[in-house]
């Protein structure tokens, strides 16, 4: 959902990309757009033209239009239908003096971007169809080619994010799809963060390693530190550690994200007047994960695959 100083620009839209190499954007007017506030029975709910997203899953009836209730093409080429259910869901916990990944950070008001953490970790059950939709594909006698893929026992991770502009510096990093330990999930954004007090800036990160059923984070305002960052054209290396307080244990996490994956341009807000496609992200990144101990004793060693990756800024 995008609400533009300029009423032209304003409208809802759905972002899908397929193996991280193609982006379709969906738009729609405000109109087709609802949110869990005008609903009442479930916290995360949002509608967009008929398509639904809530905790308990996604329902999809997309397909693109020439010209669209906002007046604008779609920069889509594909028909999506079908229904998911998420079942055993594990959200990053929100309190009164911790909002979630941002902790009381997010208790600030009038943010650039805030993030949520809807579920490191859930199983998928349902099937999607996907049709490769054209102009002259509609002028044929030939039916279109439909590929429907069953979902069944995939595993899937839900976050959100909202406000009216992305920082000028950023790093994302997300899976949760390590080769030998189904369910450990690995969140981290690291970001340049204005403030509405006076213009300024200051560093900081949110991160955190979901595995076995523990939550481990790793932030500026939990007392995390880093004691290394790199980055390069071909990896993205970084070391935290977490500080040791009556709630958590002390971990130490290693990353090593390679950058050798190919990027799409996802669509994001400049400045609350348009949405514009300027970040590149990576779907199909790898990240090699090792998680000590407060001895120094490695407790977790694995390769993450299909790991979202960007990195934006200097």
């Amino acid at each position: 959902y995008g609400k533009s100083k300029n009423s032209n620009e304003s409208h809802a839209f759905i972002f899908v990309t397929l193996n991280g190499e193609r982006q379709h954007y969906y738009r729609f007017s405000l109109d087709e757009f609802s949110y869990a506030s005008s609903k009442g029975s479930d916290e995360f709910f949002i509608e967009v033209g008929g398509n639904r997203f809530t905790h308990s899953g996604v329902s999809l009836n997309l397909y693109p239009r020439h010209v669209n209730n906002c007046g604008f093409r779609d920069d889509a080429n594909l028909i999506l239908k079908g229904e998911l259910q998420f079942s055993n869901p594990h959200p990053w916990p929100v309190s009164l003096f911790e909002l979630g990944c941002m902790g009381h950070v997010g208790w600030i008001p009038n943010l650039e971007c805030t993030h949520g953490v809807l579920s490191f970790d859930h199983v998928l059950h349902g099937s999607i169809t996907f049709t490769n939709f054209n102009e002259d594909a509609t002028n044929s006698s030939q039916p279109l080619a439909n590929t429907t893929v069953s979902m069944d026992e995939g595993r899937g991770y839900t976050e959100k994010d909202f406000g009216r502009s992305f920082p000028s510096l950023w790093i994302w990093i997300q899976t949760n799809s390590f080769r030998n330990n189904p369910g450990t999930s690995l969140f981290v954004s690291l970001a340049r963060i204005p403030t509405p007090i006076f213009g300024l800036e200051f560093p900081g990160f949110t991160a955190a390693v979901w595995h076995d059923k523990e939550l481990i984070p790793f932030a500026t305002w939990s007392g995390a530190k880093f004691e290394n960052l790199s980055i390069s054209s071909e990896k993205v290396f970084m070391a935290m550690r977490s500080s040791k307080n009556r709630r958590y244990f002390e971990y130490r996490v290693e990353l090593t994200v390679s950058r050798d994956a190919p990027e799409v341009l996802l669509y994001a807000p400049v400045n609350f007047t348009k949405m514009e496609p300027f970040v590149h992200e990576a779907l199909l990144a790898r990240v090699h994960m090792r998680l000590f101990n407060g001895h120094g004793d490695i407790i977790f060693d694995d390769i993450g695959v299909n790991t979202g990756l960007e990195v934006h800024g200097d």
